[in-house]
């Protein structure tokens, strides 16, 4: 349970926290206060409903008009009552407890309807008699609180209710109801754990809410509805108040011209685009749709009459004298057409559809009027007269004139497109055709040309695509006929050039031939030099130190190989030739492949024939400079690579070279003398062609 006295000390902590963080206001919600007799009578009621007594408790200030065209409350406009200022509701939402204690009495039936002897405060109450046209009225609204969300389920229950008696009606109902429920709508019934569906979360103005509304949370719009015996005096009270204490503000909005009843009304619309209240002796027709508003669950039979001087069923086509709706049904609708009778009727015939509709103050006919003219006059077209250009893609305006028939007309001038006027580009002398078609379907059309005298259309023509091996040379380009000389070629963005010319792309490349000619009209083609890129490639793999597998990696759709293994004996047309040299040595080998479109491509690369693998390792030299037996290494042939590691007797490395010219002991004399008698380990390791690994472990003496 949350007390009175815990609310103010959080209103005064919020209230201190928000002028310090918030210093501005904007609002897409507008309120304007208002006397509740204007209102009643000029916003809330709608038709089929009269209103007197109208009367209001309350504070002047918690009763206005609203308009929420722009908000997100749910209704365009109407009314708005609220437990203290109406100017409060207004937006963004940026206080979590917008409202003020007004010093307003209670309102005794709301507190029944709570229950549990609750205490409601600032009650702002609307009362006044009503009568209906038919045996229902309803109006839409929307509950609004401030009391969201921190207190639901408290005993700050705001509440509103709708209180409702008359003929038919035990005591007095309230008709604010949760849809399809007996429960009023208040802040522990609908809220977003209770009928969320029905609910609106507009923030709790401290982390969010929302741009054009305070409240912190409101339903969605509400149908009341009671049924009413027609004719017959109600009251209704609409009431809100604030329960416990009258800090934070509720309201209620109630929607202009909802607080309607059932009626039947009249509509027509001519079959005319710029229908008005005339149709024509054969064309078109008058669309008559009888509307009923308000209470459709049950069937309702009207009867319609006939009136005016054109004589029903003979000069027009007889529509239904009584029409039935049935339950749920809102409209019902027919035709009605002219009939030609071949008699001059100036100034028309007049035809009326009339219901007379028996209200609570008499009968009120509710009717429709219209004329009948003669058939309008034949429908003529006058495309205009030939027009002459001197250059083709010059702007010509195409602009006919449409007599007769009913306008407005639709108008299309064949490939150029709808309306009148239009502009047409030709390219050479054309006969323009255009269409009218009016409100009765007439459908009229001519011709009209457009001459360019002794033009013969610019036209272009050039090589074909192009299919060439790469660093060929291919000859492109064209030649035009027609058009105004002087002709001017143009390659890419380059004017002026000769029409023919000779390319070696490295690439295929699409080149752009242009002819302009006199008259500024410009024809351009393109030309597509493919190029067929052949590249060679290949890899090899040593089976032996002079047998060598050569592997191909040329590309694309290769069909020949051509090699030669660059030792003036060995030659091959494989794909993957193995190949022994017969001698050592470095030889030129080169590879020529063909494609399928005999594009060739050559590489060369210089191959290694290894002599047979032999190694030799002396145990002791000796580093005293007197250019004998002064250096340590192996020595031999037929390998791919070196590496020697030179270690002392505790394992430490003291020399390395991965170079096979690189002795451990040759330098100068000085040097040499630093190298301590003593036994040595070394590790030489040689990689093979074949890429295999030998490693020789062993140990060398320094002796002098």
């Amino acid at each position: 349970m949350i007390y009175k006295f815990n609310k103010y000390r959080i209103v005064v902590f919020i209230l201190t926290l928000f002028m310090m963080l918030s210093n501005y206001s904007f609002s897409q919600l507008i309120v304007s206060q208002q006397n509740a007799t204007s209102l009643v009578q000029d916003v809330l009621v709608g038709s089929g409903v009269t209103v007197s007594n109208i009367q209001f408790s309350g504070a002047a200030q918690m009763i206005g008009s609203f308009n929420g065209a722009n908000s997100n409350i749910g209704l365009s406009s109407g009314i708005v009552m609220s437990t203290g200022r109406i100017q409060d509701a207004t937006g963004p939402n940026n206080s979590p407890s917008k409202g003020e204690d007004l010093n307003q009495n209670g309102y005794g039936p709301l507190e029944a309807i709570l229950g549990g002897g609750e205490q409601t405060k600032d009650a702002a109450v609307l009362s006044f008699n009503f009568f209906c046209e038919s045996d229902l009225v309803q109006f839409k609204y929307v509950f609004a609180s401030e009391e969201y969300p921190e207190y639901v389920g408290s005993e700050f229950n705001d509440i509103f209710a709708f209180f409702i008696s008359g003929p038919g009606i035990p005591g007095t109902q309230n008709i604010g109801l949760i849809p399809n429920t007996n429960q009023p709508v208040a802040i522990n019934n609908v809220n977003a754990g209770s009928f969320q569906n029905f609910f609106v979360n507009n923030g709790n103005g401290i982390s969010g809410g929302g741009s054009t509304v305070q409240f912190d949370g409101f339903t969605r719009p509400f149908i009341a509805e009671a049924t009413v015996v027609p004719c017959q005096t109600y009251t209704i009270t609409m009431a809100i108040a604030d329960v416990g204490d009258g800090i934070y503000d509720s309201a209620v909005f109630l929607e202009a011209q909802s607080f309607s009843s059932s009626e039947v009304t009249i509509e027509q619309q001519p079959s005319y685009i710029e229908g008005s209240d005339v149709i024509y002796e054969d064309c078109g027709f008058n669309t008559i749709t009888i509307r009923r508003s308000g209470q459709t669950s049950t069937p309702l039979t009207i009867l319609l009459e006939s009136a005016g001087s054109a004589t029903y069923g003979v000069d027009y086509s007889s529509f239904p004298l009584s029409v039935t709706f049935q339950p749920g049904q809102e409209t019902i609708s027919f035709d009605i057409e002219a009939f030609s009778d071949a008699i001059v009727e100036t100034g028309g015939e007049s035809v009326s559809v009339i219901y007379r509709d028996s209200g609570c103050t008499g009968v009120e006919l509710k009717r429709v009027d219209f004329f009948i003219y003669d058939p309008p006059p034949v429908l003529s077209i006058n495309p205009g007269v030939t027009q002459q250009l001197i250059c083709p893609k010059q702007p010509v305006v195409l602009n006919a004139s449409v007599a007769g028939g009913v306008s407005p007309y639709a108008i299309t001038w064949l490939g150029v497109g709808s309306g009148n006027p239009v502009t047409a580009y030709p390219d050479s002398s054309t006969w323009y055709v255009v269409n009218a078609i009016d409100q009765c379907g007439s459908l009229i059309k001519d011709s009209v040309l457009v001459d360019i005298p002794g033009y013969v259309p610019l036209r272009l023509y050039v090589t074909n695509d192009t299919l060439i091996c790469r660093g060929e040379i291919a000859k492109i380009g064209g030649s035009a006929t027609g058009g105004k000389l002087p002709l001017i070629y143009t390659w890419g963005d380059v004017i002026g050039q000769p029409p023919i010319r000779f390319v070696q792309p490295q690439t295929t490349t699409l080149y752009t031939l242009s002819v302009t000619d006199s008259c500024g009209i410009t024809v351009p083609k393109d030309i597509e030099v493919e190029v067929n890129d052949v590249h060679a490639l290949y890899t090899v793999r040593y089976i032996t130190n002079s047998t060598v597998q050569f592997l191909d990696l040329s590309y694309e759709d290769i069909v020949s190989w051509d090699w030669d293994f660059g030792d003036g004996v060995g030659f091959s047309e494989e794909s993957n030739p193995l190949y022994a040299f017969p001698d050592t040595g470095t030889f030129p080998v080169r590879l020529i492949v063909s494609n399928s479109d005999r594009c060739k491509d050559t590489v060369e690369n210089p191959i290694k024939s290894f002599p047979p693998f032999h190694f030799y390792i002396p145990n002791a030299f000796t580093p005293d400079g007197d250019g004998i037996n002064d250096s340590f290494s192996g020595i031999g042939e037929g390998f791919l690579s070196y590496e020697m590691y030179i270690y002392n007797r505790w394992g430490e490395e003291i020399f390395f070279t991965d170079d096979y010219s690189a002795k451990w002991g040759r330098g100068p004399r000085g040097i040499l003398d630093r190298i301590p008698i003593d036994v040595y380990a070394y590790k030489i390791i040689l990689t093979l062609p074949t890429l295999e690994k030998e490693e020789y472990i062993g140990r060398v003496s320094v002796v002098r």
